[in-house]
């Protein structure tokens, strides 16, 4: 009877595992679109490029570290980010001065910069779908300090 009731318990565990796997994998299985739009004076390209990074916390600054990062070398491009968090924030900045590598620290002072959201606050974004997307728009006038 014992020998029962133990695999009874292997049987349940074995099925909470099964059941639980999927719900882990879906909080991280998010999906993002984002199109990054510069209006300020200069030319994106391979050499000026818009550097975009994914966050899952609202508090972004110097020392944050992105869940995710890509860059764009065309104006209007659109980039495409999976295995996020159901709500991400998004901050990019313009390599105005082509000397920025995006990955070595923070952009260096007077880099124009945005961080998605109204008057400087970061705004969630949620991730879903292949229809989850949102449209980054940013000029020159907030910069890096």
């Amino acid at each position: 009877m014992q020998h029962v009731i133990r695999w009874t318990r292997v049987i349940v565990a074995l099925a909470l595992v099964a059941i639980a796997t999927p719900a882990i994998v879906a909080q991280e299985a998010g999906k993002l679109k984002a199109t990054v739009d510069y209006k300020g004076s200069g030319d994106v390209d391979a050499t000026h490029e818009i550097f975009v990074w994914v966050f899952d916390t609202p508090n972004i600054g110097p020392d944050s570290v992105p869940i995710a990062s890509d860059v764009v070398t065309a104006n209007g491009a659109s980039l495409s980010f999976s295995g996020l968090p159901k709500e991400v924030f998004i901050a990019a900045a313009y390599d105005e001065k082509g000397d920025y590598d995006g990955t070595s620290g923070p952009p260096p002072t007077g880099t124009p910069i945005t961080i998605y959201g109204d008057m400087g606050v970061a705004k969630a974004i949620p991730t879903g779908g292949a229809d989850a997307a949102v449209t980054v728009t940013f000029d020159g006038t907030v910069r890096m300090p």
